[in-house]
């Protein structure tokens, strides 16, 4: 029995969202001095964990005498456990454990961890709908921000600790204000999102917000002027368009939907075509023809090929191909796919199947992690999610039938539609393909062309010049549509003038198959009229390897200021000279390519040509690099070099978007990978093959890493550079591990060991002992997986990387977890924890959570189970990996049921579920089948 009479201990609250400070009973401690806080501040951050005095004294007094600031640390600490004392804020709270001190605080003591508390809660009810009582909690937790967090205290390391709080907060924020949009509040969240768009320009979920709360007060188009801002600072900034979602209720808002919903939770179907020909005109015949291969019943339509006759570039498939899509595609309701194969690029790099498949099953929203490494699975997968659709596949520039056999549809509603210089034989006869092949334009059509861009009366005033330039450019649709823009953008210029600029020169046809067209001096006429900026942009898009580019890329490649480039992008679009398939990204014809790359070879000196060449791949090399940083910045830094003067890299805020960048240019990347091997740049070459490697492994695309280390492994060894020769053969090695290749991943990792022993490079050492310790656990081995952890743990002390110390440690501790002995598992992932906090890798220290929330399973410890996977489930939350969230969610799910907690195991198994769906993940039936399970 608890006797009546004893007292309850004084409240105690400790403060650090805002300034430091402590009260006991409602009465402020009054601390005294800044070193004082600055240490009640370090021990707040790690409370009931012990603090080094190596990290105390470095965070007081920075290089200083061990003995002095140990003597001086000491000092600081009885004050400040005194003060504390006094103040009653219980007996013990401050405490010397080797090899530092900690604090103690209770439940509900700290700010901090009351404001973590009702964020999670509030979040779970945002997730179930109640939007009045998450908004409530939301509204509760950012009310104990009483300024920037500990912002008395002036401590250089302490600044990742408050960038860490400030991006939780905005991550609170904005779940918060989608809690009162649902409640209707948009008229009272309005003026605050103004003033966060403002700080916070790039975030596309707070300027989805903002869009739809002034929407939702009558503001249309401030609405769609917030939308056009923030596409022009994504894409000056970043060369990027705005995602999916943003795009999405931009359009709602255009057409007037009564209610848009919220940024976050649209969910549509895939629009992928290019955009539509204005001035499309001549294949009416072509036209009637696609119209009547539509499907209709439920008999499996054949694919369709567009062919040129002969083999001829420039006779307008893609122009047909796209714009009878556009006439279509509200009969294919679940969407249009569109992949451009680049089957004849000058580069001769093609899209493989698996590079095809790839993008496909982007577009229809299978996460990177579901994605299949081996294209016959990646096919099956892309058929299986086309069961039951009808949709639009559009597949461009194809080379040969091989290309295209893997990315055809098996299902009734689904219509592929191929282009090809070839004919693709092949796919006629064993798939049953039809054929329609494109000859050049009749005299007829190529009129019809010419006067639907300059006009019937300008046509008709000059009849017979009009019939030299259709002479002239020999029915070719691109010749006839560059030379009427030429005409459309000079209205003065007499038709008999241009007809005689295409008559000047001597015959030099470019390769058009066998039909000799002299369009050469039809771009050359063209490309005369240009002004000089304008002019020197075309010529060195020849240079770039392709297949398109952005105006950031653009700037770096001419070394010019992103307005001027911007400028002279419109000049070459209204002269044909490029289009603009999608807002931001350029591309060049091939034909106009070759003529562009002859133009440099003419008037640009042989070395301004290879400076343009490595501006080029140093924009690539340079934005690579910061994107690999902001996708992982705790591992090895990229080593670019310096940039080529006039290169303007891409800056990223955030992970999300370096991994947008890295997916929108990945074919540039590729090809930019093979042109620097080409122009001799190997070392450019292995780096550029690294930095893609962080976006390869969180895509899982183990085969492209695979594919581009090799290049690296050549690159490096022709300049004789070991150390990226040993990270090439680590990188492989992880690849083939990943693809179940395990003979050959064991073979290029053993010979990575072996060189970093022989450079005595204890880093890359560690780094190649966790994939070897990784290989044994996928094989089943988890002993000799636990040695190489073991001696990874070693070689990162010697080299003194802490991040690989905080991973090899859960790592040892997960395998003794797999191999039965549990105490010391939590023993040493409870070291894990400790490491990974202190260096603020939130994702590592979720990591170690959930592997000591599965030893204490095991023990059958269910409530310090509960306890760590909620522990993780919550850090996964502040670092936005859904995917891991939900899987901890599900092993939570686990311990509740078996402790006998089915309420909460059912809540925990649809928050896991709900979170599955959003990512589209395989893994959603696994939530689903323990919901059944739970009844």
């Amino acid at each position: 029995m608890i006797s009546m009479s004893a007292e309850a201990p004084d409240p105690v609250e400790f403060r650090l969202l805002g300034p430091v400070g402590v009260t006991v009973s409602g009465t402020p401690v009054r601390l005294g001095g800044e070193q004082r806080t600055a240490l009640l501040t370090m021990l707040l951050l790690h409370p009931n964990r012990v603090v080094s005095a190596e990290r105390l004294t470095g965070l007081l007094w920075g290089p200083r005498s061990a003995r002095t600031a140990r003597s001086a640390l000491q000092v600081r600490v009885s004050q400040l456990r005194r003060r504390l004392d006094e103040a009653g804020a219980g007996d013990d709270r401050l405490k010397f454990r080797p090899p530092g001190y900690l604090l103690r605080v209770e439940p509900g003591e700290l700010d901090q961890h009351r404001f973590v508390t009702l964020a999670d809660r509030g979040r779970e009810r945002l997730a179930a709908g109640d939007a009045a009582e998450a908004a409530r909690l939301l509204h509760e937790a950012l009310d104990l921000f009483q300024g920037l967090p500990f912002e008395d205290v002036q401590a250089s390391a302490l600044e990742e600790n408050r960038t860490r709080l400030l991006r939780h907060r905005l991550a609170v924020l904005t779940d918060r204000i989608d809690a009162d949009l649902r409640l209707g509040r948009h008229a009272a969240v309005t003026a605050e999102l103004v003033a966060l768009v403002e700080e916070h320009p790039l975030d596309e979920r707070l300027r989805g917000q903002l869009m739809l709360a002034y929407y939702r007060c009558g503001r249309r188009a401030d609405a769609l002027a917030s939308y056009r801002q923030a596409r022009q600072k994504l894409v000056d900034q970043l060369g990027l368009e705005p995602g999916e979602e943003l795009r999405h209720l931009q359009r709602e808002i255009l057409n007037a939907s009564p209610t848009p919903p919220p940024a976050a939770e649209q969910v549509s179907a895939p629009e992928q075509l290019p955009a539509d020909q204005p001035f499309f005109t001549g294949r009416s015949d072509s036209i009637d023809r696609l119209d009547e291969l539509m499907p209709t019943g439920t008999v499996r339509p054949v694919p369709v090929v567009i062919s040129a006759i002969a083999g001829i570039a420039g006779v307008g498939k893609t122009t047909l191909a796209v714009h009878w899509a556009h006439r279509v595609r509200s009969r294919f309701p679940d969407g249009q796919l569109y992949v451009n194969l680049r089957g004849f690029e000058p580069t001769g790099l093609a899209a493989t199947p698996g590079d095809a498949l790839r993008m496909l099953l982007d577009g229809l929203g299978v996460p990177a992690q579901r994605i299949p490494y081996t294209v016959d699975a990646q096919a099956n997968l892309y058929r299986s999610m086309l069961v039951r659709k009808r949709m639009l596949i559009l597949l461009d520039n194809a080379r040969d039938a091989e290309q295209v056999r893997p990315l055809l549809p098996g299902s009734p509603g689904c219509v592929a539609v191929v282009t090809s210089r070839d004919r693709l034989t092949g796919l006629v006869a064993t798939e049953g393909a039809r054929l329609l092949s494109l000859d050049v334009f009749s005299p007829v059509q190529a009129r019809e062309l010419l006067v639907g861009r300059i006009g019937a009366d300008r046509a008709a005033a000059e009849p017979e010049a009009a019939n030299e330039i259709i002479a002239r450019c020999a029915g070719l649709p691109l010749a006839l549509t560059v030379v009427a823009a030429r005409a459309a953008v000079d209205p003065g210029l007499a038709l008999v003038t241009l007809a005689a600029e295409l008559g000047d020169g001597e015959l030099n046809a470019l390769n058009t198959g066998d039909t000799a067209t002299d369009i050469r001096r039809v771009f050359s006429s063209s490309y005369r009229t240009l002004g000089d900026g304008a002019r020197r942009l075309a010529r060195l898009l020849g240079l770039h390897p392709g297949p398109d580019i952005t105006i950031s890329a653009a700037s770096s490649l001419a070394g010019a200021a992103p307005d001027d480039v911007r400028r002279w992008f419109a000049e070459l679009v209204q002269a044909s000279f490029v289009a603009e398939p999608r807002p931001g990204r350029f591309t060049m014809h091939d034909l106009l390519r070759t003529y562009a790359a002859e133009m440099a070879q003419q008037d640009e000196s042989e070395a301004d040509q290879r400076a343009a060449v490595e501006r080029d791949i140093d924009h690539y090399l340079h934005s690579a690099s910061a994107g690999a940083r902001a996708i992982l910045p705790h591992g090895d830094r990229p080593e670019p070099g310096e940039p080529s003067a006039g290169v303007r890299p891409v800056a990223f805020d955030g992970s999300p978007q370096a991994v947008t960048w890295f997916a929108e240019e990945l074919p540039v990347l590729l090809a930019v990978l093979r042109a620097a091997v080409d122009a001799g740049h190997d070392r450019r070459a292995a780096e550029l093959a690294w930095t893609m490697a962080r976006f390869f492994d969180l895509r899982s695309r183990y085969g492209d890493m695979a594919d581009t280390q090799k290049v690296a492994l050549a690159a490096a060894h022709r300049i004789g550079d070991l150390r990226r020769q040993a990270r090439a053969h680590r990188l492989i090695g992880l690849a083939a591990s990943r693809q179940a290749l395990y003979d050959e991943a064991r073979e290029h990792l053993e010979r990575a060991l072996t060189m970093t022993e022989t450079l005595g490079d204890h880093t890359a050492q560690g780094h190649t002992r966790m994939t070897l310790a990784q290989l044994h656990a996928r094989t089943g081995v988890f002993d000799e997986a636990l040695r190489h952890a073991g001696l990874a743990y070693a070689a990162f002390l010697a080299g003194d990387q802490r991040y690989g110390q905080a991973n090899a440690l859960n790592a040892i501790g997960w395998y003794h977890a797999r191999l039965g002995d549990h105490g010391q598992a939590l023993t040493i992932c409870a070291q894990a924890v400790a490491l990974t906090m202190d260096l603020g890798d939130t994702r590592g220290a979720a990591s170690a959570w959930d592997s000591q929330g599965y030893a204490h399973h095991q023990r059958g410890d269910y409530g310090q189970a509960r306890d760590c996977f909620r522990r993780a489930i919550d850090l996964y939350a502040e670092t936005g990996d859904a995917y891991f969230e939900a899987d901890t969610l599900l092993h939570l799910v686990d311990t509740l049921q078996t402790s006998n907690h089915p309420a909460a195991a059912a809540a925990s198994a649809k928050r896991a579920l709900k979170l599955l769906e959003a990512l589209g993940h395989v893994d959603a039936e696994r939530a689903r089948k323990k919901l059944r399970e739970l009844g």
